[in-house]
């Protein structure tokens, strides 16, 4: 027998038993009195043993009914407990929520606004991973990811928050010693850091536009680094010119120790974006997180550290 069955047999007979008559049964079942008997006689026959006693005007327990009625009345009372935990965590967010961030805007920009986010949620544990590579989330478990340009598969849901754009700059002295790059092709006569990308290990292209086509600069330097906001200490401490994204700049341009550069060839921005499970429903947990992000983003896009 097929479970569906098995749990609508199970609530008819604890129905009928509560009722101690087949009619008043049916009348809260929305079922026939002749259709509620048949469903108890089949338990019956399934279970080989009489589970109530009939007469022309009620219904009692037998023994081995008595037993049974316990036990299906603790089955329902146990699947209604269940059912409302489930949706009591639908509706208020609690249990683990497991995230993965770029590691440059977690340490600069997310992990500042958590305290807030943790407060508001006390029933919610946060376990947060650091990385900038693919992540899994389904084999991994983890119920979101932030990332930047990133294509999910099609079945993930990509959210986009704003957009990140790549930033040159160099720090006032630097300029006031080597001069300013006009264009891209002028880097090539300055002293420019390289970033590596940790997931890759490639050096990042410098990548601009110019009369809308896209290109890419081979920059000289002798500086090269495998972490963004050591990078960025570089430049501000004089070492040569970066290209970062804006997010990860934004704080040293706006405080006066970083100067813009070539901002005409800037190339166009790529989305900064939540990714998770695409169901059909969305977990609590995740949604807060979301709105939590969206919060954030909007902050940062009026303080122009994002687009």
């Amino acid at each position: 027998m097929a479970e569906r069955e098995r749990l609508d047999s199970l609530m008819i007979f604890v129905q009928a038993a509560k009722q101690r008559n087949f009619s008043a049964a049916a009348r809260q079942l929305g079922m026939s009195p002749s259709a509620v008997s048949r469903a108890v006689q089949r338990l019956e026959e399934r279970l080989e043993t009489r589970l109530l006693n009939r007469t022309t005007r009620s219904l009692s327990l037998t023994d081995d009914g008595a037993r049974f009625y316990a036990s299906g009345q603790q089955i329902l009372s146990d699947l209604e407990e269940a059912e409302l935990s489930l949706r009591r965590s639908q509706s208020t967010p609690s249990g683990v929520l497991r995230i993965n961030l770029i590691p440059s805007m977690a340490r600069m920009h997310i992990m500042p606004a958590l305290p807030q986010f943790m407060a508001q949620y006390p029933e919610l544990k946060l376990n947060i991973s650091l990385s900038d590579r693919r992540v899994d989330l389904i084999e991994e478990g983890v119920d979101a990811v932030v990332r930047v340009g990133s294509s999910p598969d099609s079945n993930l849901k990509m959210h986009i928050l704003g957009t990140a754009n790549d930033v040159v700059c160099a720090s006032p002295d630097y300029l006031a010693k080597y001069g300013i790059p006009r264009t891209p092709e002028e880097l090539k006569q300055h002293q420019c850091i390289s970033h590596i990308i940790p997931q890759t290990g490639r050096v990042r292209d410098w990548r601009f536009q110019q009369d809308g086509q896209a290109m890419t600069v081979d920059v000289a330097g002798t500086l090269t680094i495998d972490h963004a906001e050591t990078a960025t200490a570089a430049a501000i401490a004089g070492a040569g010119i970066i290209q970062l994204y804006n997010f990860v700049v934004g704080d040293a341009i706006a405080a006066g120790q970083l100067v813009p550069l070539l901002e005409n060839y800037a190339p166009p921005g790529v989305p900064i974006a939540v990714i998770y499970a695409q169901k059909r429903y969305l977990s609590a947990k995740v949604k807060v997180f979301l709105e939590f992000m969206q919060a954030l983003m909007a902050e940062l896009k009026h303080t122009h550290v994002i687009d």
